[in-house]
């Protein structure tokens, strides 16, 4: 390439990344330098200073990762395309395919930032970063430079611009930068963060951090780092020991999670110890805790159970002099690297804690959820959870590690192994005990899944599992069931309007015909709406009104959807209402106002999108439907289906009235939710939620409860 004739101070700014990374191509640097510079001529900064400044400040960031030469060349080119004449075919004839396509990353990710929805620009945003991270994975740290680097001179922004910006880096780059093990670039722009988004709370704690520093610098030196370099002496170990205060973001949230002030947070500085090898992080552990009484419930063990992004290091609190509590984290050099670069580190360097790709494992099971996630909301939601700072690592009796995030179950765990496990798991034995579905899981346990070929999925399944994985697969089978049970239900409320209108069958409705009065696309559509409460009965009547005689169809028009529960057909033929309360049915809903159970007259009210909506006769919400959405329902005589009662017991304030009532309850098959108990001074109130069965159940309780001395009423509520 051309040599370039530089100015002295562009010439510096090549000096200064080759410097970084000694491996960059400088005529490739100087060329790309010389072209930024015409490109954006005369462009300033909001701090006044020249625009070129901001690419060189991204482009050392980036050579400082040791990123290769067409990472640091998208660094510089990076607003080329957004911000001046020139094209991106430009660029790739200059430069290169490969930058050329991570500016291009780069400026969508911009482009989406720019959008006025907030959240679909937010996660279109994370939409577009991981699109490109999967392609090229240096996409991520050109953004988080830029943003950096942004962040740092956000004080020449306007106030509002500084706030909004500031949330968005906590929202979007920080977990990011997280989740790919940039903890140096984490802590920073949590801090600068932190002193935009709430600058009064910052600025308490950087004002307790300068008043106490030379207390806090003295107790770290002489009462932490002079002991340990002690024992190590005297053990002949030799090892780096450095001493660091955590940064003001993380000791605010201590504040946060402890409900405390900042003064009465004593474990603000951690001590780090380097080592050559993974034996010595142990030895040194062992030097460590003869010294001081280590924290059991705060010890983690990160080189055994690396974290996905490759993190490993040994974490142990102690309590040390002054009964002061003290972080000590042990790692060796190539940890160290890790740590304060992430998974950059291995792109540069030979490391050997480097799996094969394992850290990039995670991204590309993004890629794929991402995509398969149309709804904005739904995809933060997921991002939320999967972004989380924090996750287990647990194991398969095979010794296979799983990631999951904090809070996952065994349910999480079933479907992270295979889908099918996950629809099918009945519980697991954990450690050689046995668990149910719900049970939480705790960092490195080994998990067997337990299955049972007749389990199914439950709605309530979305309430146990954390992970999108679980969360998706489930949505995907209730949707998929959900359309199945609107075909059937539809189906059967087509065919019993037929019977109602005592309509022959060789006078039924040609599929032709309903298909283009109802205009859908074939009878599985048509099913599908009606079950799904979207057609009212009264439009099947409107359609079905010529095929049936003038006497029956009047009959109906008049008749109840009450009296259809015990009327017949003339013809012999059964005409059973809907049957609700036996199978699990996504499309079936009990009304919480009147909480029917088995037993109770019912009637039931199609809901556009929701199905049917079962209520009590007597309802008093059924009224503020109209009459054409009434449709006659009927429980089920095999029902096994528990529902949820409601009873409210008015008493007089006797000693041991509640054991009485729960000694009557214990004497039926009924369980208990859960129950409040208010006392006045001659009077109390009992309120009880049960998992009931059948009416009859609940009249045998009620009148068991009535019975007993000092309660003066129960009633259903």
């Amino acid at each position: 390439m051309e040599k370039v004739s530089l100015p002295s101070n562009q010439e510096h700014t090549i000096d200064v990344l080759i410097h970084k990374n000694p491996a960059l191509d400088r005529p490739l640097l100087e060329s790309a330098v010389a072209f930024i510079a015409k490109a954006h001529k005369g462009q300033l900064r909001k701090s006044g200073m020249p625009y070129m400044e901001h690419p060189f400040e991204v482009a050392k960031i980036l050579a400082d990762f040791k990123l290769d030469t067409p990472a640091v060349l998208a660094g510089l080119l990076h607003d080329v395309v957004e911000d001046t004449e020139y094209s991106l075919e430009e660029l790739e004839t200059l430069f290169g395919k490969e930058t050329a396509f991570m500016v291009d990353a780069v400026t969508k990710i911009s482009a989406a930032q720019a959008r006025s929805n907030k959240t679909y620009q937010k996660a279109e945003t994370y939409r577009k970063l991981i699109a490109a991270m999967a392609e090229n994975p240096q996409v991520i740290m050109i953004k988080i430079a830029d943003r950096l680097h942004n962040m740092r001179t956000l004080n020449y922004m306007k106030p509002e611009k500084r706030k909004l910006i500031a949330q968005e880096t906590l929202d979007i780059y920080v977990p990011l930068t997280h989740r790919f093990g940039l903890y140096r670039i984490k802590s920073e722009l949590e801090d600068l963060s932190f002193k935009y988004t709430n600058p009064d709370e910052y600025q308490k704690i950087v004002s307790y951090l300068i008043e106490s520093k030379e207390e806090r610098e003295s107790f770290i030196n002489s009462k932490v780092i002079e002991p340990i370099r002690i024992k190590m002496f005297l053990e002949d170990f030799d090892c780096t020991i450095q001493g660091r205060t955590k940064n003001i973001y993380s000791i605010y949230n201590k504040t946060q999670r402890r409900k405390c002030d900042v003064s009465d947070i004593f474990d603000i500085f951690a001590v780090r110890i380097i080592v050559e090898t993974v034996s010595e992080c142990y030895l040194a552990l062992g030097y460590i805790h003869n010294l001081w009484a280590p924290l059991q419930s705060r010890f983690k063990d990160y080189i055994a159970t690396p974290k996905p992004n490759l993190y490993q290091s040994i974490h142990t609190t102690v309590i040390g002099n002054e009964n002061r509590v003290v972080e000590v984290q042990i790692r060796t050099k190539d940890m160290d690297l890790t740590a304060e670069k992430g998974f950059a580190a291995h792109w540069a360097y030979k490391l050997e804690t480097q799996r094969s790709g394992e850290e990039l494992e995670w991204l590309n099971q993004m890629a794929k959820l991402q995509s398969e996630i149309s709804d904005s909301a739904e995809f933060l939601e997921f991002l939320n959870t999967d972004l989380k700072h924090e996750s287990i690592t647990v194991f398969t009796p095979k010794g296979d590690s799983i990631e999951l995030p904090l809070g996952a179950t065994v349910l999480d765990f079933a479907f992270a192994i295979h889908t099918n496990l996950g629809f099918h798991c009945i519980g697991a034995k954990i450690n050689n005990e046995a668990f149910g579905i719900d049970k939480e899981l705790a960092n490195g346990v080994t998990v067997q899944i337990l299955k049972s070929p007749d389990q199914i999925p439950s709605p309530d399944w979305l309430e146990i599992v954390k992970s999108e994985k679980a969360k998706q697969e489930l949505r995907r089978w209730m949707r998929s069931s959900m359309l199945r049970q609107a075909q059937i239900l539809g189906k059967e409320i087509w065919e019993r309007d037929l019977r109602l209108l005592r309509i022959p069958e060789n006078r039924y409705p040609e599929a032709k015909a309903i298909i283009e009065h109802f205009k859908v696309p074939n009878l599985h559509m048509f099913y599908e709406r009606l079950g799904q409460g979207e057609m009212p009965i009264s439009a099947l009547h409107e359609f079905l009104q010529p095929f049936a005689s003038k006497e029956n169809f009047e009959r109906v028009m008049t008749d109840s959807p009450f009296r259809f529960l015990t009327q017949n057909p003339s013809d012999g033929k059964t005409d059973l209402p809907v049957e609700v309360g036996n199978d699990q049915n996504f499309l079936i809903h009990y009304a919480t106002c009147c909480s029917p159970i088995p037993g109770d007259p019912i009637v039931g009210i199609l809901v556009p999108k929701r199905g049917i909506e079962v209520h009590h006769v007597k309802c008093e919400h059924i009224k503020d439907y109209p009459k054409e959405r009434l449709i006659a329902v009927e429980w089920n005589k095999n029902s096994s289906q528990s529902f949820a009662l409601h009873l409210k017991i008015d008493t007089d304030n006797r000693n041991g009235i509640t054991l009485d009532i729960l000694s009557a309850l214990n004497s039926t098959n009924m369980t208990l939710d859960r129950m409040s108990v208010t006392s006045g001074k001659y009077s109390g109130r009992i309120r009880l939620v049960l998992k009931a069965f059948r009416k009859e159940q609940v009249l045998q309780l009620m009148e068991k409860i009535q019975n007993i001395s000092g309660v003066r009423r129960v009633v259903k509520s």
